[in-house]
């Protein structure tokens, strides 16, 4: 039995992520298309004026049951949506959305809009509707993502820690530059990027804090993997594998797909939180192994799980 069709359009407008002075300008507004290896075409507007990107998409065809499930639920029921209408809809609305990121990425970097900020927009609205009538939002998931932040306040027994460590000459390493960077990072590519960068500092730095003479090697030779570094190396001189191994080394290899492989691998906010919780954890368990008197890094440690 044939099951009738109906063709939608989908319209979705961007909100462009700017920094605060931004100079960049714009003929408002312009019209953009790119068309998909699927056949589908997506015309954008953009304009600075407006802030945002519209994008579009018509003549996409899908069953009356899928049309019927898109009408009985609202913005944010998205879990509720079943695989057959989630496999009519994601394929579209992806392209829309990589449309719109390679629109912004050009405008980014090859026409030097700098003012761009990373990411470049956030997503007002994606809706869809049959012929004129009026748009309905698309269903959708809540996306929320956590870190941890867990800090100790600066008073008179943290001062004594302090100046303890100033007088020890128990001092920041460089990679914690790194792991700030990607705390405060808002892409999760990036921020995995740097994350696994501030991994693989660490702990050459320390290797080489408590064995000087191994600083010429780990320097000038090319790194051994993390399932040598923080294993087998870090065992033998310093006395203790890393409890977090193995999400290091899963993560030095997502990280070689990001960067050798760009756009095979997608990462979320949450997994890549969690990613950079687990180097932090990695670097205080290296430290608190060379330094297990100091009491910065004690009680770093226990907040970040050690």
């Amino acid at each position: 039995m044939n099951t009738l069709q109906s063709t939608i359009s989908i319209q979705c407008e961007y909100t462009l992520l700017r920094n605060e002075r931004s100079h960049s300008e714009s003929s408002d507004p312009l019209t953009f298309i790119q068309t998909h290896a699927s056949g589908r075409t997506v015309q954008m507007v953009f304009s600075y004026s407006a802030g945002n990107v519209i994008a579009c998409m018509s003549d996409i065809e899908v069953s009356e049951n899928v049309v019927t499930e898109l009408n009985a639920l609202d913005r944010f029921d998205g879990p509720s949506l079943s695989e057959t209408t989630l496999s009519k809809i994601n394929p579209p609305l992806d392209e829309i959305r990589n449309s719109v990121r390679n629109l912004l990425s050009l405008v980014k970097y090859h026409l030097r809009h700098f003012d761009l900020r990373e990411g470049s927009y956030s997503v007002k609205s994606e809706q869809w509707r049959i012929g004129t009538v009026e748009l309905r939002d698309i269903p959708s998931a809540i996306s929320v993502s956590i870190q941890n932040f867990s800090n100790q306040p600066l008073n008179n027994r943290t001062r004594d820690a302090v100046q303890a460590a100033l007088i020890n000459g128990t001092l920041p390493l460089i990679a914690m530059r790194h792991l700030h960077r990607a705390k405060h990072e808002s892409q999760p590519h990036h921020k995995w990027i740097d994350a696994t960068i501030a991994a693989e500092l660490a702990v050459k730095e320390v290797l080489c804090r408590a064995h000087p003479e191994m600083e010429a090697m780990l320097i000038e030779m090319p790194s051994p993997p993390f399932s040598k570094m923080y294993g087998p190396l870090l065992e033998h001189y310093l006395g203790a594998v890393s409890p977090f191994r193995k999400q290091l080394i899963t993560g030095q290899e997502r990280r070689n797909a990001l960067v050798h492989r760009p756009g095979t691998l997608q990462i979320g906010h949450q997994e890549a939180n969690d990613y950079v919780d687990a180097v932090e954890g990695a670097i205080f368990h290296l430290l608190s192994l060379l330094y297990p008197e100091d009491e910065l890094i004690r009680q770093a440690c226990y907040r970040t799980n050690v």
